[in-house]
């Protein structure tokens, strides 16, 4: 924006002719194109686009008359009449909330971050599925059916049978999936051993846009997730992805492309993000601008992952300790209350100085650390191919 605004802009006035006299240009248009029309590194695509809006209203003013010629004004409903449709849309297919059994995790492409979904369903072969309560139609030996109530045994009569994965995956994710689903159904039975619907169901994995190569070491979190929220029949929260490869025995993995998947995070509006805990040196080395608004979650296991990801008193508690290691959570302020609590700071250091006669310096709090039960926290991680 800075440059767009500094030196691309004064740029192409020159070489124009097109001026802020003839033309009205605001930040919020500028922003739409570098967003929507122009997702790169450089600013070689956002200079074309402004260089095609100049060019067109310098056209429309040869056209007129000297006293019909007027002051164009570019907004963001028009802007299409100049540059034609987006080319980038927003990734968020469930802007209010996923549903029970998808996940929103985060990937690494060519073109930088992306957000993208898991998608978990299954269906009971002539089981009607009321939560943890199963009841089973079996023959009564007279050519007749009675209804068979499981809810008082363990269940378990599935054979636990593959799972269909789509979605166009490569070997390392098709192989993540597998570890996930086998950890998901140990951990469904260690929260409820009624629980068996991973064990029963036939189940279906899929990761939406299949014509688009994925492949990667850091679904495994999001899978498991997925499957965990299709068993207890339980949507996460909102405003919440991750990323994170896991072990067969549900330790968090570290992930490459941190910074990309933060940034596509921060475009989606998301505000809660799970990373290996391994990645949180990598995290406090972005620019606070990056971090702004965003909670970050550092996990060495999984089940700590289970705590954060659930409304509280939705599903079972895990009763346990975690496995892993302690949580870290970073809280950074968003932009605009950063400015707010520096101009606070600002204001009580000049009232201190005053009555004192003393340069004071302004004073550093901690930032609040959000409640955790039994975890520790620290305040302080044709398209391409997509990597995981």
């Amino acid at each position: 924006m800075a440059i767009a605004k500094q030196y691309l802009l004064p740029e192409i006035e020159k070489t124009s002719g097109v001026g802020k006299d003839n033309m009205e240009l605001s930040d919020d248009v500028v922003a739409k194109i570098i967003t929507e029309y122009a997702r790169e590194a450089g600013v070689r695509n956002v200079k074309k686009l402004l260089e095609k809006v100049s060019r067109k209203v310098a056209l429309s003013m040869v056209r007129k008359t000297e006293e019909k010629k007027e002051k164009v004004i570019i907004s963001t409903d028009n802007l299409t009449k100049f540059i034609g449709q987006p080319l980038h849309l927003s990734d968020r297919l469930y802007p209010f909330g996923t549903p029970v059994g998808v996940i929103m995790g985060l990937a690494w492409t060519s073109m930088g971050g992306a957000t993208l979904y898991i998608e978990a369903t299954g269906r009971l072969p002539h089981v009607q599925h009321r939560r943890l309560d199963q009841v089973v139609s079996v023959s009564d030996g007279k050519g007749g059916w009675t209804e068979n109530d499981k809810s008082s045994s363990t269940g378990g009569g599935g054979i636990g049978g593959p799972m269909k994965v789509t979605g166009q995956l490569g070997q390392v994710m098709t192989e993540s999936s597998e570890i996930s689903l086998t950890y998901a159904r140990l951990f469904a039975r260690e929260l409820n051993p009624k629980n068996s619907y991973l064990d029963d169901a036939h189940l279906h994995l899929n990761v939406p846009e299949g014509s688009v190569p994925k492949d990667g070491p850091s679904a495994g979190v999001t899978m498991t997730s997925a499957l965990m929220s299709l068993a207890l029949g339980e949507p996460i929260k909102t405003d919440l992805a991750m990323t994170g490869e896991l072990t067969i025995t549900g330790k968090v993995l570290k992930i490459g492309g941190l910074k990309e998947k933060v940034i596509a995070a921060r475009r989606e509006g998301i505000t809660t993000l799970i990373f290996p805990r391994q990645n949180e040196a990598y995290y406090t080395e972005l620019k606070e601008y990056l971090r702004a608004g965003i909670t970050a979650h550092f996990i060495d296991h999984y089940d700590d992952v289970y705590r954060v990801i659930f409304n509280e008193g939705a599903v079972p508690p895990l009763l346990r300790p975690s496995l892993g290691l302690p949580m870290l959570t970073i809280v950074t302020p968003a932009a605009e209350k950063a400015a707010e609590k520096a101009a606070d700071v600002a204001d009580q250091a000049s009232e201190t100085s005053e009555v004192t006669g003393e340069r004071v310096a302004p004073p550093v709090t901690p930032e609040p650390m959000p409640a955790s039960t039994g975890v520790a926290q620290m305040s302080r991680c044709s398209s391409p191919g997509v990597d995981r």
